[in-house]
């Protein structure tokens, strides 16, 4: 969903919920916005430049692969 979403228009409704911010349900005052959450798990898996890798369909699928194994996610 990540990289389908990213690939939209800034315009769409999809596009702007995944920049709107969401609360942190442990912490009320604290507020973490989805792409804050996938940039943390991308940085676990050690993934830069995440927005332009999501263009390329290819070199995304492997990083959802490599992801789905790593143990700190």
């Amino acid at each position: 969903m990540l990289r389908h979403v990213e690939r939209m228009p800034n315009e769409r409704v999809a596009k702007r919920i995944k920049m709107e911010t969401i609360r942190n349900k442990t912490e009320r005052k604290a507020k973490i916005r989805w792409e804050d959450n996938v940039r943390n798990d991308l940085r676990k898996v050690r993934v830069k430049n995440w927005k332009q890798r999501a263009q390329e369909t290819k070199q995304w699928n492997e990083i959802i692969e490599q992801a789905k194994f790593h143990k700190e996610l």
